[in-house]
């Protein structure tokens, strides 16, 4: 909607408020190539819209939701951030007194089977790496391009040999018919992938952060800097629940269980702005 004013009746900086159905509405004046002053007003927002998505422009109706719910990869985080709000749970209710600790014992019980669950969401996930030799090529510094290729490799082992674990952990191989030490061996390709993530992430997050920093930096390149140092500290984390699943020493339980739920939260949100553009 536009409504076309002559130049002594605005300036370019003129806002007004228009009274409309849903309250008072912004509307910004700006001049044409002809001189006169075109007053803008924005749409209105949608009524089921309950909030903006974070670092979007994108409102969280009804359709956004089913869109993000449509996406498996969007509800295999989701259970994620479920899983380990029920390890912190069970984690507190089970050192608390009375009755709670066997209440504690029903969300630990919970928290396995959300995680046996997502396991059926994760099975051939390391195709998707594929795509990302394309990048690895089309890098100009040598030695970027060298530790892509090798987060490619680390992704795709890590990836199978989770897969190889999940195909006796969800009861498609029976018991016993994988070696004992299975799953130990493949949180250590977690660990070395979260290692090389981190190396990774912290050169995308610097020529985010350069990017961002320049004058007139747009807010899309704010954006993106705030989503590559989150996912940097998302990798941290990372590295910080495989200390735990490889049976270090110095591994803390509390420690891993909140990493899990942040890394949880920083992925969830990550995928669901992926299927929302």
């Amino acid at each position: 909607l536009a409504q076309v004013h002559s130049p002594a009746s605005a300036s370019l900086t003129d806002t007004t408020l228009l009274a409309g159905q849903g309250g008072a509405m912004s509307t910004a004046r700006s001049r044409g190539s002809d001189g006169r002053v075109v007053e803008q007003v924005p749409p209105s927002p949608s009524p089921t819209a309950l909030l903006r998505f974070p670092m979007s422009d994108k409102e969280l109706d009804l359709k956004a939701v089913n869109t993000i719910l449509s996406s498996a990869q969007s509800r295999e985080k989701a259970l994620k951030i479920v899983q380990y709000s029920a390890k912190l749970l069970a984690y507190c209710l089970v050192r608390a007194a009375g009755n709670l600790p066997s209440l504690g014992k029903h969300f630990e019980g919970l928290a396995k089977n959300l995680s046996t669950a997502r396991r059926f969401f994760k099975f051939f996930r390391w195709f998707k790496h594929f795509e990302d030799i394309a990048d690895a090529r089309a890098e100009k510094d040598s030695s970027f391009k060298q530790l892509l290729y090798l987060d490619v490799a680390a992704n795709l082992v890590a990836d199978v040999a989770e897969d190889i674990t999940s195909l006796e952990k969800v009861g498609i191989l029976k018991k016993g018919v994988l070696p004992k030490r299975t799953e130990y061996y493949s949180n250590w390709c977690q660990l070395v992938l979260a290692v090389v993530e981190i190396m990774v992430s912290r050169i995308k997050a610097r020529r985010a952060r350069e990017k961002a920093s320049a004058p007139g930096a747009s807010l899309e390149h704010k954006r993106k800097n705030s989503m590559a140092q989150l996912e940097l500290s998302k990798y941290y984390t990372d590295l910080v629940k495989a200390f735990w699943d490889c049976e270090l020493s110095f591994a803390n339980e509390f420690a891993f269980i909140l990493s899990g739920l942040f890394a949880a939260l920083v992925s969830t949100h990550k995928y669901a702005l992926k299927v929302l553009k």
